[in-house]
């Protein structure tokens, strides 16, 4: 149970703090360029297909074996979560983090995929599904005639990962609730409630689940206050505790990992400078100002280590672990500036790869020593997102990531999923050709409990075919390609991050 000075604290966040109180702010009205530079580029270039509007009552399908068959053993349900509406009455979001969450279900059985996707029903998304326009800020827009707030939820959009607790899935976004579905239909229940005053206070996008016990640690950040919200919930879904973490600089957090011992945390440089027109409008990076890292001990919360890094930002890790003497050691996909949540999102938004503004985050090994000493390294020349680990090993001493690849040159995405040894720096991996654009990799475990033992599952856009895909892969030996691989007779628009329900 709570403690009453922690409950009041975090009933104050939801009432002075976040996004709750701000005023309605007019946004531009008339031809809107952005929604007309992304009709023109989307009739030349099918990749525009990764942010077009999703239907309104979804996709349902099945998908047809184009390549291997399904690994024995492997059998279940990924769900995927991302934004699936850009645009409504010829205005489009300036940023691709705005979209109404749409989720996916991918149905593994019997050597068949079935898919499903239908968007999440917020209180935002059905009102403005009534209204026929946009009628909320977003995180980086601001909508012609746009209302004010009174909470977080009033523009949560529930888009950015889903995760399974007890007999819930959950839709996942940053600033606010999570939402619950029905992990059978994907039919919304509404905002999960955990009691206690706690409604609308920020759950984040990463919770992390420790093996061992099935708990699920997570966060939720005040940038405009410099707090964080610690969540600590049971395998059945019940909260086990929760609380305020004063004095962290509001540097945008999206991820966090766990060890046997701590919560870590690394604040990047994009810094809250005081409040604008749009949440992310509200951020700048600074190059003066070093990453901070943070670790929080598990058993109390008031116990924390720091750490001063290079300047940087990130929104992804893969995994972390502690030695005896304390030393912390994690890699991520970081990056020495802010260029893709500033800019390169906005320039997807019209059709137009990103470019010199894309995520220019490298695999980096980061090590926490004793006295305050820090230091990072860059394991590879090319760019990787969406680390992966295999989850009987969070938190754990561990060899292997997953992630996506891509070079300078790839203007329009990832095409390449790789592993990486983090001891002996081998890599392993498969480039899909020119026209498969890969999202998020997924490790699946084995019943075998040895690290890496099991399979690596991630969906694509094949932009020749104008298709989805999803592929299979031995997470051992991902340069022998696909065991199997499926393609949907429809293309879905790119979502963030997923999770596996096992049969």
């Amino acid at each position: 149970m709570l403690s009453t000075n922690r409950r009041e604290a975090l009933q104050f966040l939801i009432a002075a703090g976040g996004m709750a109180g701000l005023p309605a702010i007019a946004g531009a009205a008339g031809e809107d360029p952005v929604f007309a530079a992304y009709q023109r580029n989307a009739e030349q270039d099918p990749w525009t297909l990764i942010v077009r509007d999703a239907p309104a009552d979804g996709f349902s399908g099945d998908a047809q074996l184009i390549h291997g068959q399904m690994p024995s053993g492997l059998s279940g349900t990924l769900y995927r979560n991302g934004p699936g509406r850009f645009s409504r009455q010829g205005w489009r979001y300036r940023h691709w983090f705005d979209g109404d969450g749409f989720i996916q279900s991918w149905q593994l059985a019997n050597g068949r995929v079935s898919h499903r996707g239908q968007f999440t029903q917020t209180d935002k998304w059905v009102e403005e599904e009534a209204a026929g326009r946009f009628l909320r800020p977003g995180f980086g827009s601001l909508p012609p005639g746009a209302s004010g707030l009174n909470g977080p939820d009033d523009m949560n959009v529930a888009n950015t990962s889903v995760m399974l607790v007890g007999d819930e899935l959950l839709a996942l976004w940053e600033g606010g609730s999570a939402w619950s579905l029905d992990p059978e239909t994907l039919e919304s229940r509404g905002p999960r409630r955990w009691g206690q005053g706690l409604d609308g206070v920020p759950f984040s996008a990463h919770p992390k689940v420790e093996p061992q016990t099935g708990i699920v640690w997570n966060f939720g950040q005040d940038a405009f206050n410099d707090r964080l919200v610690i969540w600590k919930i049971g395998p059945d879904g019940q909260l086990l505790d929760a609380g305020l973490i004063p004095d962290i600089p509001g540097g945008m957090v999206h991820d966090f990992v766990i060890t046997e011992r701590s919560l870590v945390f690394l604040v990047g440089s994009y810094r809250y400078q005081g409040r604008a027109d749009t949440f992310n409008g509200s951020f700048g990076f600074e190059a003066g100002t070093p990453m901070l890292a943070v670790a929080l001990d598990k058993n109390d919360w008031s116990q924390r280590r720091t750490w001063e890094l290079d300047p940087g930002f990130l929104f992804h890790f893969g995994g972390a672990w502690e030695s005896a003497d304390g030393e912390i050691r994690l890699d991520a996909a970081l990056s020495d500036d802010a260029r893709m949540v500033s800019q390169g999102a906005q320039m997807i938004m019209r059709g137009e790869p990103e470019g010199e503004f894309g995520s220019h985050t490298q695999h980096r090994l980061v090590t926490l020593g004793a006295g305050g000493r820090a230091r990072s390294e860059v394991l590879g020349p090319d760019y990787i997102e969406f680390p992966q680990v295999d989850p009987r090993f969070v938190g754990r001493r561990r060899r292997q990531t997953w992630h996506i690849a891509w070079s300078e040159a790839d203007e329009r995405g990832a095409t390449r999923i790789e592993r990486r040894d983090l001891e002996t720096g081998t890599q392993d991996g498969f480039d899909h050709g020119e026209h498969v654009f890969v999202e998020e990799p997924l490790f699946l475990p084995s019943e075998r409990g040895a690290e890496g033992e099991g399979w690596v599952i991630h969906t694509a856009l094949n932009a020749r075919d104008r298709r989805t895909e999803l592929h299979v892969f031995d997470a051992l030996r991902l340069s022998d390609g696909p065991l199997a691989s499926w393609q949907l007779p429809y293309a879905c628009p790119f979502g963030f991050h997923g999770c596996w329900r096992q049969a």
